[in-house]
């Protein structure tokens, strides 16, 4: 898998994922209610707006070529 980089942006308004490949994405909250799904294509990175998302922990699933990525998130 080519290399992902995700992090929030300095005003904690967006998860940035950043990679050269096509992707899809789905943001789930702790109970994996899915909250937010997507893709990116040609675009360099994707952001996901989290600004109203209340603390706590998420589960970010990235899919690549059919291999899935797991990403623990906490606000």
């Amino acid at each position: 898998m080519d290399k992902i980089g995700i992090y929030t942006d300095p005003e904690g308004e967006f998860l940035v994922i950043e990679t050269p490949s096509e992707i899809q994405f789905e943001l789930s909250d702790e109970a994996r209610r899915l909250l937010v799904a997507g893709n990116k294509l040609q675009q360099p990175s994707v952001k996901i707006n989290i600004k109203n998302l209340q603390p706590g922990k998420y589960l970010l699933k990235i899919t690549y070529e059919g291999m899935s990525l797991y990403q623990r998130i906490e606000l």
